[in-house]
């Protein structure tokens, strides 16, 4: 089939998802392929150096063949620090800022009135650049096609972008703020209630997310105490980083929260903790226990419970009030997740948190995922704790398990590996993947509910093993080291995974079986085991939610 043989609306929303070489190679085939594709070639684009952004001015300000700008079908544009970036003088010292020169900042106000159907905007340095040029609000302000909206560089002030604001589809928007650091302004506040105007006026915003948001108070003592609280219903997703205590108070303005990732710095202002309990949460993401103890008060239930940052568990055998475990414990109480993700530093062996404990403290959990790292000081550690795990977890109704054992990094170019480290290093990185490889059976023997497990990472550094001579069972797990994609895990803080095996556990002819899956096939499986909740399951009729978890996932996926 030709495909210019159809009639230009199709065509159009074919071309739709083109922008860039793409838009331009499809619109060099025809006269009648560039009317159709060619506005697409400018769909997208981003700016990084100075130098880039005279030739983007010119670009899309001239008219195509029909005589409309080319700015008009800009839909996305990024616009990164490197944009405003100056000559630094050799005498710099450390502490010289980099992206400080705005004097191009009247090509951008440009650019933006003529992109009147922008849908995603990201624009570094934003409160100077406004400074600079106040046009740069005029045309954000009259963008009604806005989707996604991201700000760096702000203080209150720059919050009058929003003062009648035309775009009713704003779904997304980042505000990140100054900081000394980075590019601090002078005589900026950055206070609550301008905020809360803002959003006040964004009705179908979705997603939120401030960075270095630093209100020194509450909106209670900014406001008067006797006015209405105010209301986000629409916002669903909440995500807080680097931010004070009282920025927290935004939670309780949305009604239908789903999602909230909170990393406050505990020693900036105070968060009131008998206020009103938050809404339940479909997921809470916190970076570690100080952080999440300083708002505990406030959460209820959240069905999925994640914490990226380090927790090591103490070895008493009694119970310590103020010790990790017992903080961990409380908030799995509060929260009483079906998913959880920790990453902990174990001996596999605390009886105040493994076991009937952690089982007590959460007796919805379904789900566990868990990065393990050992007590064992780095010269002795040959991982012979990780044969504890299976008795640690015989307890839990898991259905879903995730382990994760890292090997640790080096830099194999050190001269430290072809002298006495390396053999130590070596012996290590084996003694790791030997300690994982008998897991997988013991597991599934230890707790007889699990339908899927996965064990990683299941490859040694081939790097850091060289070419000396291991046990081939060993060697023949090993990757090709230029085959390993990395991408970072920001939940997981990992840049890459060798080898993530995922098994789904199956009844045997005597016992049950290990039948190797996809790792998408295992992820989505975890996905939807997390996502099963009292509410879903109630509304499929009388069968218990043991049940139907069982049913729904060790068939649902065949």
């Amino acid at each position: 089939m030709n495909l210019l043989s159809l009639n230009d609306d199709v065509l159009r929303a074919i071309f739709a998802a083109l922008h860039g070489p793409d838009a331009l190679n499809v619109s060099l085939t025809s006269k009648r392929a560039y009317a159709l594709a060619a506005p697409r070639i400018a769909s997208q684009m981003k700016c990084r150096e100075p130098e880039e952004l005279p030739r983007l001015h010119t670009y899309l300000l001239a008219n195509l063949p029909n005589g409309v700008p080319r700015g008009r079908f800009l839909e996305s544009l990024f616009i990164d620090t490197g944009t405003f970036a100056e000559d630094i003088p050799e005498d710099a010292d450390a502490d010289h800022l980099f992206g400080t020169d705005f004097s191009q900042a009247h090509l951008l106000g440009d650019i933006l009135l003529e992109a009147r159907n922008l849908r995603d905007l990201f624009f570094e340095r934003f409160q100077p650049c406004l400074e600079r040029d106040p046009r740069i609000g005029d045309a954000i302000r009259s963008l009604t096609s806005l989707v996604k909206l991201r700000l760096y560089t702000i203080a209150d002030s720059s919050l009058s972008v929003f003062d009648s604001f035309r775009s009713d589809r704003l779904a997304s928007l980042t505000l990140s703020y100054h900081v000394s650091t980075d590019y601090p302004l002078r005589n900026h506040t950055k206070t609550l209630p301008p905020l809360v105007s803002a959003l006040s006026s964004l009705h179908h915003l979705r997603t939120v997310e401030l960075i270095y948001f630093h209100p020194p108070s509450g909106l209670t003592h900014a406001t008067n105490r006797t006015s209405p609280a105010p209301s986000f219903p629409s916002i669903q997703c909440l995500r807080m980083s680097d931010t004070s205590l009282p920025a927290l108070y935004l939670v309780e303005y949305c009604p239908n929260l789903s999602t909230l990732e909170a990393f406050p710095d505990p020693t900036i202002g105070e968060l009131d903790g008998e206020g009103p309990k938050w809404p339940p949460l479909h997921r809470l993401m916190v970076w570690d226990l100080d952080g999440a103890l300083s708002f505990s008060k406030r959460l209820r239930t959240a069905d999925q419970f994640q914490i990226p940052g380090p927790v090591r568990l103490s070895d008493s055998d009694v119970p310590i009030e103020a010790s990790p475990e017992q903080h961990l414990l409380d908030l799995l109480r509060t929260t009483s997740p079906i998913g959880l993700y920790m990453r902990i530093t174990t001996s596999c062996q605390e009886k105040m948190f493994w076991g009937s404990r952690l089982l007590l403290a959460a007796p919805r959990l379904r789900s566990l995922e868990i990065n393990l790292e050992g007590k064992m000081p780095e010269e002795t550690e040959d991982y012979s704790w990780l044969s504890a795990l299976p008795t640690a977890l015989m307890s839990l109704p898991l259905i879903c398990l995730r382990v994760f054992v890292e090997g640790r990094q080096y830099d194999v170019s050190i001269p430290e590996l072809d002298q006495g480290l390396g053999p130590r290093i070596r012996h290590r990185e084996i003694n790791r993947v030997k300690a994982l490889l008998p897991l997988p059976p013991l597991l599934v023997r230890a707790i007889p509910s699990l339908r899927y497990l996965s064990i990683g990472d299941m490859a040694p550094n081939s790097e850091v093993l060289g070419r000396t001579a291991v046990d081939p069972s060993i060697r023949a797990l090993c990757v090709d080291e230029k085959d390993v994609e990395w991408e970072w895990d920001a939940l997981r803080r990992l840049a890459m995974i060798r080898r993530q095996c995922w098994w789904r556990v199956v009844d045997g002819t005597h016992e049950r079986e290990l039948v190797e899956i996809s790792v998408e096939e295992g992820e989505e499986a975890q996905r939807r085991i997390e996502s099963v909740t009292e509410d879903t399951t109630a509304t499929m009729g009388s069968a218990s939610s043991q049940q139907l978890l069982h049913s729904a996932f060790t068939h649902s996926l065949y």
